[in-house]
């Protein structure tokens, strides 16, 4: 999305205040008056504080997330049971061979089904950013909790007859050979199965990133055909906008694709991550930059990039 017109005024004034703050985080000299308290939380992670405290404390995401498993749970007798499908890589299939194929509801499962808000506070309380370390050590784990009104929702989609994938950029550790032992999937499945998930203890159902040669990148489209040239997808759950579609092709389509939004696509709120952050912040950091200088250049560009005035 390009800036409107009417707000380049408003948009010097962010990139003004993202360049002090640019220089704050990232340690430019400051007058010696202002002397950092020894006891002051963490610069770096703070960035996602309020929106974590929002995923673990609010009323208002718990309504959220039972709101739309609620609607998704109603539509299993509607929109889900009839004719079709939920995937944009079937919607070129005839109906007669989409009804000869067994039905199958698919979903992420980190902020979808799994709720790592812990990971996020630890991180932040650390004043440390994501790193493959620590988020593989925590899905080692095992210990997420649900979404709300996931475990219901999948159970009531279960007992209607669909099969349960759980399509996730979790992976196995680099070099892992498809079917072998890998530690990440077996924890995955554990707490899966611990939170009463059906089908979570079936390793069939858990389709990881690079599981297969093909599925090495972190889009979801192959692994959505893989499933689509097998089942019928009735359904999908995600948190981020890639979980159903690419997200430029949904730009170009949207009139046509959001009405499956509270029909057969079911997205849950997330404002801890997602790929809308990845791509506000793309080019922030180079390489060789530490952690705090990389917090700092991407907390410069999404101050420069507030809007504090709508166009004219």
């Amino acid at each position: 999305m390009g800036q409107p017109m009417g707000q380049s005024i408003g948009h010097r004034r962010g990139s003004v205040v993202g360049a002090l703050l640019l220089c704050a985080l990232a340690g430019c000299a400051a007058p010696s008056r202002v002397q950092p308290s020894p006891t002051a939380p963490p610069v770096v992670g703070r960035e996602t504080v309020n929106a974590t405290l929002w995923m673990q404390r609010a009323a208002e995401y718990r309504i959220s997330a039972e709101q739309v498993y609620g609607l998704a749970t109603q539509r299993l007798t509607t929109t889900i049971a009839a004719p079709g499908t939920a995937a944009v890589e079937q919607q070129g299939v005839d109906a007669a061979t989409l009804a000869r194929l067994p039905t199958a509801v698919i979903v992420d499962l980190d902020e979808t089904v799994l709720d790592n808000s812990f990971y996020q506070a630890r991180r932040a309380l650390a004043g440390a950013e994501f790193d493959d370390a620590s988020w593989d050590a925590w899905m080692l784990e095992g210990a997420a909790t649900a979404v709300p009104g996931a475990v219901a929702f999948l159970q009531a989609a279960s007992r209607a007859g669909h099969r349960i994938f759980f399509l996730t950029n979790r992976s196995c550790p680099r070099g892992t050979a498809p079917g072998a032992a890998c530690a990440v999937r077996a924890a995955t499945l554990r707490n899966l199965a611990a939170l009463g998930v059906p089908g979570g203890a079936d390793t069939d159902n858990l389709l990881q990133r690079g599981d297969r040669p093909e599925w090495s990148g972190s889009e979801k489209i192959s692994r959505r055909t893989w499933v689509a040239e097998r089942y019928r997808i009735v359904a999908l759950a995600g948190d981020d906008l890639h979980d159903f579609v690419d997200r430029a092709e949904y730009t170009r389509r949207r009139a046509e694709l959001a009405p499956l939004f509270g029909a057969r696509w079911f997205l849950l709120p997330n404002a801890m991550y997602g790929s809308w952050e990845r791509a506000i912040v793309s080019g922030s950091c180079t390489p060789g930059m530490d952690a705090a200088t990389c917090a700092a250049a991407n907390t410069a560009r999404k101050y420069a990039l507030l809007d504090p005035a709508p166009a004219p």
